[in-house]
C-alpha cells in the first residue's frame, strides 16, 4: 500500500499589507521528499501523527511529496501559489502508482484572485490523479469550509482543540481512515451546517467551547460516526466564504449524520453569547496582574498575535509594563530584526540606545526609545515543549534580552508567537519566579503555560487579530453576520456530499 503525504497550509489574514511571497513559504519551511521524515517523525502535527500511524499499522510505504507552511500573514501571492502546486504535482507525478494521498493544510487560505484556496488547489489535484484515488484531508479548525473543499476530498479531519494540541490526532485520523478506504472497510459521507456566525477567537479549554465540543465528543462515541468537528472559522479574514460550521463524517449515514450535525448547531446558536467576552486593555490588564497574588500572572496580548497574522511589532502592552517598572516582570517577546542584530553588534554587557517595535504601522503602537542594558544574546533555537507542535525545532533567529529598568525584555528576529516558556529559558529566565509574563499569543499559549501560570489575563490591544471583530474594516464578508449584526434566526446553509462511487 503506497500513501503518499504532504503539507500546504497557510491562515491567510486580508487585512495585512502586501502579499505573502513564496521565499515567507521556504524561510519558514519547505521539505521536499524524504526530508520530511527527517523534520517530522515525532513531532506533535499532522505530519507526525501521518507519519507515526503508518508505522504502527505496517505495510504501508509512505511516499513524501511536499511540506510547506509559513507564519500566518498577508494574502498569498498568486506565483507562490503556482510554485507551491507545481512542485507538489511535479512529486505526485514522479511516485508512480498511489493507493491514497494524505494532507495537512489549513482551510483559511486566500490566494491572489482566489478566495478559497484549500478547495481550487483540491479541484487542480483531482484533475491530475482522477477521482478514484482517496484524497483525506487534516485541517485547523479556524478553517472556512467550503462546498468545493468537500467535493475534492474523501474526508477531512479538522483538530478539535483550541489551542491545537490535537494535530497529532488529526493526523493519525487522517491516515487511519485513508488505510480504512482503500481496504473498503468505510465509505465517508460528509455533512456540513454552515452558520452566518464569526466566532471571535475561543479557547476550548474552558467556557462555551468546552461545552460544544463535550457535545462533538460524545456523538463521535455513536456507531457510524467518523468524525463531529466544530469549526470555529477565521475571523481575521475579509472574504465572502468566512463561517462557523459543525462538520460530520459518518460511514455513509445522511440521516445519522444529519441528525448529530443539526443537534451541534443548535448547541452553538445557544451559546453564541457566552463567545462574547470584553478584554481589558494594556493598562487595565497590568492593574489587574500586579494586583493578582496567584503568580506568575501571563499577560497575553491578543491583538498583536503573529499566530494569526499580526506582525509582533506591536508596543502597547510593552509600554505600560515599562512604565509601571514593577521587579520581577519581563516581556517575550517583540518582533524586531534589527533592534536585535543591533544588540549583537554591541555585544553582551554594552548599554545602547534602542528603538523597540513600532516599525510596521500606526495601529499596533509607536517604537519605544529607551536605554537598554544587554544581558544575554542567542541564536533564538530551542525546541518546543508546547503539546501543539511538541518535538519542533523553533528558530527565532538572531534574539537578545535586555534590562530596561526593572523589566527584562525579549526581541526577536522572526515573527512568532510565543507557545512556551522555551525563549525565555533559552535567555536565562525562569518564568516560574516572575510576578508578570507579559506575551504575544491569542489562545494556543495556553498549551505552554497553564500548567505553569497562577493566573491568565488576556488583553485586547488596537491590532490586526482583536477579538473586538467590530473594529475590522470588512468589506467582502457575506452579510448579515453574528455578531456583527443581528443573528438572521434559522438561516443556515446545508451540504451534504455523500461518498465517492
Amino acid at each position: 500500500m503506497r500513501i503518499a503525504i504532504g503539507e500546504f497550509a497557510h491562515e491567510t489574514n486580508t487585512f495585512c499589507p502586501g502579499v505573502t511571497g513564496i521565499e515567507d513559504f521556504k524561510l519558514r519551511n519547505w521539505s521536499v521528499g524524504s526530508e520530511i521524515f527527517r523534520r517530522y517523525r515525532g513531532v506533535r502535527n499532522d505530519l507526525g501523527g501521518m507519519i507515526d500511524a503508518a508505522e504502527r499499522i505496517g505495510g504501508i510505504e509512505l511516499v513524501p511529496l511536499l511540506a510547506t507552511v509559513t507564519q500566518p500573514s498577508a494574502t498569498v501571492a498568486r506565483s507562490a501559489y503556482d510554485e507551491i502546486r507545481d512542485t507538489m504535482f511535479a512529486q505526485i507525478k514522479a511516485a508512480g502508482q498511489l493507493d491514497a494521498i494524505c494532507l495537512a493544510m489549513h482551510g483559511a487560505g486566500t490566494v491572489e484572485g482566489m478566495e478559497d484556496l484549500e478547495g481550487t488547489f483540491l479541484g487542480e489535484l483531482r484533475e491530475l490523479v482522477g477521482n478514484e484515488i482517496p484524497v483525506v484531508l487534516s485541517l485547523d479548525l479556524h478553517g472556512n469550509t467550503t462546498e468545493a473543499m468537500l467535493r475534492h476530498s474523501n474526508a477531512l479531519f479538522y483538530c478539535h482543540e483550541y489551542p491545537h494540541i490535537d494535530t497529532f490526532d488529526a493526523g493519525v485520523q487522517n491516515l487511519e481512515t485513508a488505510v480504512k478506504i482503500i481496504n473498503g472497510e468505510v465509505r465517508p459521507l460528509k455533512y456540513l451546517i454552515k452558520l452566518p456566525v464569526a466566532v471571535p477567537p475561543a479557547t476550548t479549554f474552558e467556557g462555551p467551547g468546552k461545552v460544544i465540543n463535550d457535545r462533538c465528543y460524545e456523538w463521535m462515541k455513536e456507531p457510524g460516526v467518523l468524525d463531529c468537528s466544530f469549526t470555529h472559522g477565521f475571523p481575521h479574514t475579509d472574504v465572502s466564504v468566512i463561517c462557523t460550521s459543525v462538520l460530520v463524517i459518518t460511514d455513509n449515514d445522511e440521516a445519522l449524520a444529519k441528525r448529530v450535525a443539526e443537534d451541534v448547531a443548535e448547541l452553538i446558536l445557544a451559546t453564541l453569547d457566552d463567545f462574547l467576552s470584553p478584554l481589558p486593555g494594556a493598562e487595565e490588564a497590568l492593574k489587574q496582574a500586579l494586583a493578582t497574588t496567584a503568580q506568575p500572572v501571563i499577560v497575553a496580548e491578543v491583538s498583536d498575535n503573529p499566530g494569526g497574522g499580526a506582525p509582533g511589532s506591536g508596543t502597547h502592552l510593552l509600554r505600560a509594563m515599562l512604565a509601571a517598572n514593577e521587579p520581577k516582570t519581563c516581556f517575550g517577546f517583540v518582533w524586531d530584526p534589527e533592534t536585535a542584530k543591533q544588540a549583537h553588534a554591541a555585544g553582551v554587557g554594552a548599554k545602547i540606545k534602542v528603538k523597540i517595535g513600532g516599525f510596521t504601522d500606526a495601529l499596533h503602537g509607536a517604537p519605544i526609545e529607551t536605554e537598554a542594558y544587554v544581558k544575554v544574546l542567542s541564536d533564538g533555537q530551542f525546541i518546543l515543549k508546547n503539546p501543539m507542535g511538541a518535538g519542533r525545532l523553533v528558530n527565532l533567529g538572531l534574539m537578545v534580552r535586555f534590562v530596561i529598568g526593572n523589566v527584562d525584555v525579549l526581541v526577536g528576529s522572526r515573527r512568532e508567537q510565543t507557545l512556551d516558556d522555551g525563549t525565555f529559558e533559552l535567555h536565562g529566565i525562569d518564568v516560574r519566579k516572575m510576578r508578570v509574563v507579559g506575551i504575544k499569543s491569542q489562545q494556543h499559549f495556553r498549551g505552554g503555560f497553564k500548567h505553569i501560570a497562577g493566573t491568565i489575563i488576556r488583553t485586547d490591544t488596537p491590532g490586526l487579530t482583536t477579538s473586538n471583530l467590530w473594529d475590522l474594516p470588512f468589506k467582502k464578508i457575506q452579510r448579515p453576520i453574528w455578531p456583527l449584526d443581528q443573528l438572521p434566526m434559522g438561516y443556515r446553509e446545508v451540504i451534504s456530499v455523500g461518498p465517492a462511487s
